[in-house]
């Protein structure tokens, strides 16, 4: 029915950092892909429909097919760094919601709750890494 959402008790805060933080990495996922299509014309439509894993695999194969220099190695340290951050945003999507010791609805994964200052720091690292790669855009990588 309209407005049900609002009967979950998820705290407004929490429900807007956990929105942010999975933005942020769905930004950071497509500027991976933007940076694949620029490396190999034609990523964009073979990567659209692709997990976040395998854009990471693929980025990785096309940087390290480049020609070493610091700004290959800066690109490939974003590669690597972005396919860390997959693992992250898993935990965090697939994690389940529970009550945290003060009663309010949180997420859990393992056993342990996303607390609010985490969401929020993995928000900032999922953007720190697209501006690893928003640097290589305009760089590296510009058309």
């Amino acid at each position: 029915m309209e407005d049900d959402r609002l009967k979950v008790g998820l705290r407004p805060d929490y429900a807007e950092a956990l929105g942010l933080a999975i933005y942020c990495f769905a930004n950071l996922e497509w500027k991976a892909v933007r940076c694949c299509e620029r490396l190999e014309a034609g990523s964009l439509d073979l990567l659209s429909d692709r997990t976040a894993g395998r854009i990471a695999d693929t980025l990785l194969h096309l940087v390290g097919a480049m020609p070493a220099s610091p700004a290959q190695a800066a690109l490939r340290k974003a590669a690597r760094d972005f396919e860390f951050l997959v693992g992250t945003r898993n935990n965090l999507v697939h994690a389940k919601p529970g009550l945290a010791p003060d009663q309010s609805e949180a997420l859990f994964r393992d056993g342990d709750q996303w607390t609010l200052g985490e969401l929020e720091s993995v928000a900032d690292t999922f953007t720190a890494c697209g501006a690893m790669f928003d640097e290589a855009l305009s760089g590296i990588l510009a058309a």
